[in-house]
């Protein structure tokens, strides 16, 4: 029997056991597609004739913003979610850039507002992607009222202010291999207007030769980023994109520099310092000079916004399920090590649950994977047990169930 097959007598068993129909949710006439705005912030909301009481409200990634907002990562999620009586709803965020505040107070504002406009849902999961799936983090902790359930994609987990200190990592160590020009401001303070794609990326393309395949492997290993997918096209650009243009957005918008390296010691194994040897490099002399630029302080107020917009405490009381690429070069898989160990550190480990597919690049999940991590949460919330690894997340679907990130480097 096919897995989904699986997965679908399930939700049918559950269903049958606590009968359910639309119109105990609904007070308007199903179904219903409604766009419009709400305080000048496009949203949309679509609403199957058989709604089975869940809504889920989607959290778009990074500049991935547009009219009509996004319900789902794929389109393919939509049509199977709306097929299967899921509510869809979404904000397109208002803004641009790293508008993780907007975004979170969009969300909730359009959450609430799904009750006057549909009905009250019998259970709200609040999912998101990338950025959006940081944002997801943060609204389970400071809206359990609203959220059941939470599902973060592909998610810089570890939370904004250890994400761009990694982002400075990363520049410190383009600096070294690749030079950095002082007109983009420095490493730890970038210039706010600094614009990526007609000063950045021209500096990224021309070192983009097989002469200088050494300089990308030690910007690579020294920043614990996984190799699965990151000379396949545009990956490696996009940690130095992050590390430059995303970067310097956000220091703009946070009123000063962000990141801070003060007290950190970058270093490699032997086994890393003797095959970059082998590319030409001499990995000491440039971790000696990474190595004495830990001098990078964050301006207090700026530390202050990212600490806020947002950085996951762990302080958890519904359900959280996060999937992740294993070989994402963007928001390292070892995020998620980070974040099981803050919610450890508050006793709330049962109420995580961290699967991770094979290889794929940032956020590169099928549809089919990522309506398994929608099933497996709607399972938990109806049935307040955890879901089995092997009904949801089966390999035959791409899921690595024995994989272990590598644990945050500081």
């Amino acid at each position: 029997m096919k897995m989904r097959t699986l997965i679908v007598m399930f939700a049918l068993i559950v269903t049958l056991l606590v009968p359910l129909s639309a119109g105990q949710f609904a007070k308007v006439a199903l179904p219903v597609d409604l766009q419009g705005e709400l305080e000048g912030v496009p949203y949309r909301i679509l609403v199957p004739e058989d709604w089975n009481g869940t809504l889920l409200v989607y959290a778009h990634g990074y500049n991935e913003g547009q009219k009509p907002p996004l319900l789902a990562p794929l389109t393919a999620d939509v049509d199977d979610l709306f097929g299967r009586g899921f509510a869809l709803a979404a904000s397109r965020f208002a803004g641009s850039g790293w508008n993780v505040k907007e975004g979170m107070q969009n969300t909730v504002a359009l959450t609430a507002a799904f009750r006057g406009m549909v009905g009250r849902p019998q259970r709200t999961i609040i999912w998101g992607r990338s950025m959006g799936g940081l944002m997801t983090l943060g609204l389970i902790e400071k809206f359990p009222g609203h959220y059941d359930g939470a599902v973060a994609l592909c998610a810089p987990a570890s939370g904004t202010p250890r994400r761009f200190d990694q982002a400075l990592d990363i520049a410190l160590a383009y600096d070294v291999a690749f030079g950095w020009p002082p007109a983009w401001g420095t490493p730890g303070d970038l210039r706010d207007d600094l614009d990526f794609k007609n000063e950045v990326y021209p500096h990224i393309m021309q070192r983009m030769t097989s002469a200088a395949k050494g300089g990308w492997e030690f910007i690579r290993r020294v920043n614990r980023i996984p190799p699965d997918t990151y000379y396949v096209g545009l990956n490696r650009v996009m940690p130095v994109y992050f590390a430059t243009g995303v970067r310097a957005e956000l220091e703009s918008r946070a009123g000063g520099p962000v990141a801070e390296n003060i007290g950190r010691v970058y270093t490699l194994t032997v086994e890393d310092k003797l095959e970059l040897a082998g590319m030409g490099i001499d990995a000491d002399a440039l971790l000696e000079r990474m190595n004495a630029m830990t001098i990078f302080t964050a301006d207090p107020n700026a530390r202050n916004y990212v600490e806020h917009y947002v950085n996951p405490s762990g302080r958890i009381n519904r359900p959280v399920l996060t999937l992740h690429t294993t070989g994402d070069a963007l928001a390292t898989p070892n995020n998620e090590s980070a974040y099981r160990a803050t919610v450890e550190e508050q006793g709330n480990g049962g109420l995580l649950m961290q699967q991770f597919v094979s290889g794929g690049a940032h956020c590169t999940f099928t549809s089919e994977q990522n309506i398994a991590a929608i099933d497996a949460m709607k399972y938990w919330l109806d049935t307040r047990n955890h879901p089995d690894p092997l009904i949801f997340f089966n390999p035959a679907l791409g899921f690595d169930l024995s994989y272990v990130p590598l644990p945050w480097p500081w």
